[in-house]
């Protein structure tokens, strides 16, 4: 009984109050708005530059480089001591011991030389892009001026080409005048 009347007192609080859950759904798109705003803009602000990004890859390359070292290292270790512990025989558990922490050991360091190909290839792929729009542009302004200078030097040629065949006519008719007056039968 005392439920039913709690809940019949509930709705009639609500209907006495309408709109009230409209105040509610617009605070709600309000701390929306306002986390989505908070999120851009902390992003922007921890966002790298582009010398803060080869800063930041190269000391992750360093530091990939100390661990292959320390692998290298432990790879060496445990195939030394796989190797004494061959020489020792009758002692089976730490034989197996000594192969599981080598094949582990290998493990870890195919697995950190793969870590350092893949950072190395990523940052071989990070393109400079003014640079890269940069050397376009000189690129192709070269290509216009080459490409004009061979214009000019087919003109040019032309020319020249045009000149000769003057030339050659005429000498070919002078040739013929000279030949003519030598022989006057030949014609």
């Amino acid at each position: 009984m005392v439920l039913e009347f709690q809940s019949v007192f509930r709705t009639r609080e609500l209907a006495a109050f309408p709109g009230w859950m409209d105040g509610c759904q617009n605070a709600e798109y309000q701390g929306v708005a306002c986390t989505a705003m908070l999120v851009a803009i902390v992003t922007e602000k921890l966002a790298l530059n582009k010398g803060e990004k080869h800063v930041h890859f190269f000391m992750m390359d360093c530091q990939i480089s100390k661990r292959i070292r320390h692998a290298a290292a432990n790879v060496l270790r445990e195939c030394w001591l796989l190797h004494r512990a061959n020489l020792a025989k009758g002692r089976r558990d730490e034989h197996r011991r000594h192969q599981r922490r080598l094949l582990e050991a290998i493990r870890v360091f195919r697995h950190l030389r793969l870590k350092q190909r893949k950072l190395r290839d990523y940052v071989s792929e990070m393109v400079d892009l003014p640079k890269m729009q940069m050397i376009m542009c000189d690129l192709s302004a070269n290509w216009n001026n080459s490409y004009r200078e061979l214009e000019q030097r087919i003109l040019f040629m032309e020319q020249k080409l045009d000149e000769l065949t003057r030339c050659f006519q005429q000498t070919s008719e002078l040739l013929s005048e000279v030949l003519r007056h030598r022989n006057p039968e030949i014609r």
